[in-house]
């Protein structure tokens, strides 16, 4: 008994140790957080070539594991040793990856480089004469309706904002020009460290292609290694859950993204539209954000078309609306299934978390992240409830008594949601 009582006693101090030393270690962590997320950003500019290969390797898997398994049944017969079989069958995979990745960077560029060169010249060619347009119809209109002092305050405005232009350019961007070729050459330098970063992306790319089975390895020794059989098969339980939601939803978007950006094209060609190709190839990327993707690209899109046919850009803000009704509730629920989980509050949720956090990769990446973390804590609640031997079932803890529904019919309502969540 007086052993039983040290044991309890034991555990409550370490129990309190350990909360004391946790909101200690809080509170230092909160007043140095710009600290730390300093020190965050440097690791993560250091680490950013292969965070890039990662990412690469891991869309690219598919598509190598495919060409080696299909080139290793072909070659094992036309080699002494499957060791020579295996090299070569590598080689045709990360050939064929290769391939695919530089095709896909290739047709991006070759899409939008040129649009974009066309579409900045036509804005600033276009641009002073839709302000003078601009100008001549407020001033038809005003007179027209018998407001002519207001036709000249609109004159005289658009008349002091031209010459406030030239002065500012005259006065502050010419003195300025050092400062701005020093910005200039920052971005330009930055540029090139990105391209650096994406070459030795690619680099680091090949590598975790052809040498993921030896991580997995490893990986799978430490774990035996360090933890029990149990908490070693709930790490590879995990493992293989988030690879699933993870390619399940990213794989998903890309697909649901291509198609998109297709059906934007065609529709774009049939209304003749311009900049099909530029405006396109924007919607579709931009659509593999969630929910705001279609509008953050249909944004700076309008724009472009909106100097050149102000009425054609309406047509576009039109028919974007009705994509992304298309994509939300037909395509995309019909492409990713059931493999996020999330309802559509949740979803915006973890994307403007996810995108004040991270920027566009946390706006990609928050939805399976939040995914994951909802799945395991429901599954952890649901599992202390059962052992409490209390019910696990949403509508039970539901508080209804103001609008006079019955448990039965609080029961069917759940019912019904789950079944929409489900489809």
């Amino acid at each position: 008994m007086r052993e039983r009582m040290k044991g309890v006693r034991f555990k409550q101090w370490a129990t309190y140790t350990f909360a004391g030393v946790s909101i200690i270690l809080f509170y230092f962590f909160m007043k140095n957080l710009s600290q730390v997320w300093s020190a965050v950003g440097t690791v993560n500019r250091i680490l950013r070539p292969f965070t890039i290969g990662l990412i690469l390797a891991y869309l690219l898997c598919p598509i190598y594991n495919t060409t080696v398994r299909r080139f290793l049944k072909r070659l094992k017969s036309k080699f002494k040793t499957e060791r020579q079989a295996v090299t070569w069958a590598r080689v045709a995979g990360t050939t064929a990856a290769m391939v695919l990745l530089f095709a896909v960077i290739g047709s991006v560029l070759w899409l939008l480089v040129p649009q974009i060169v066309k579409s900045v010249v036509a804005f600033f060619e276009v641009l002073p004469g839709r302000l003078e347009e601009l100008s001549k119809f407020l001033s038809k209109q005003l007179v027209k309706n018998h407001h002519p002092e207001m036709a000249k305050q609109v004159g005289k405005l658009i008349q002091a904002a031209r010459e406030y232009v030239l002065d500012y350019a005259e006065k502050k961007l010419l003195p300025g020009v050092g400062s701005i070729m020093a910005k200039v050459s920052m971005g330009l330098l930055q540029t090139l460290r990105t391209l650096l970063d994406v070459v030795i992306g690619i680099i680091v790319c090949v590598y975790f292609l052809n040498m993921k089975e030896r991580f997995a390895a490893h990986l799978k020794m430490f774990i035996q290694g360090h933890f029990s059989q149990k908490h070693a098969d709930e790490i590879y339980e995990f493992g293989a859950y988030t690879n699933k939601t993870f390619g399940g939803f990213i794989n998903g978007k890309i697909i649901d993204s291509i198609i998109i950006g297709f059906i934007c094209y065609a529709a774009m060609l049939l209304l003749k539209l311009p900049y099909p190709e530029l405006i396109s190839t924007i919607v579709g990327v931009t659509n593999i954000i969630p929910f705001f993707g279609p509008f953050i690209g249909a944004i700076p899109s309008a724009v472009v078309i909106c100097v050149l046919d102000p009425v054609k850009a309406l047509i576009f803000l039109v028919w974007i609306f009705i994509l992304q009704q298309f994509d939300g509730n037909i395509l995309g629920p019909w492409i990713l299934g059931g493999r996020v989980g999330l309802g559509s509050f949740w979803v915006m949720f973890a994307i403007i978390v996810g995108g004040g956090l991270f920027g566009p990769v946390g706006m990609i990446l928050g939805v399976p992240v939040f995914s994951i973390i909802t799945y395991y804590v429901g599954r952890r609640t649901r599992t202390l409830l059962s052992r409490k031997g209390m019910s696990d079932q949403v509508s039970d803890y539901m508080n209804w008594d103001n609008f006079n529904y019955s448990k039965k019919e609080l029961q069917a309502m759940q019912q019904a949601r789950e079944a929409e969540e489900e489809e």
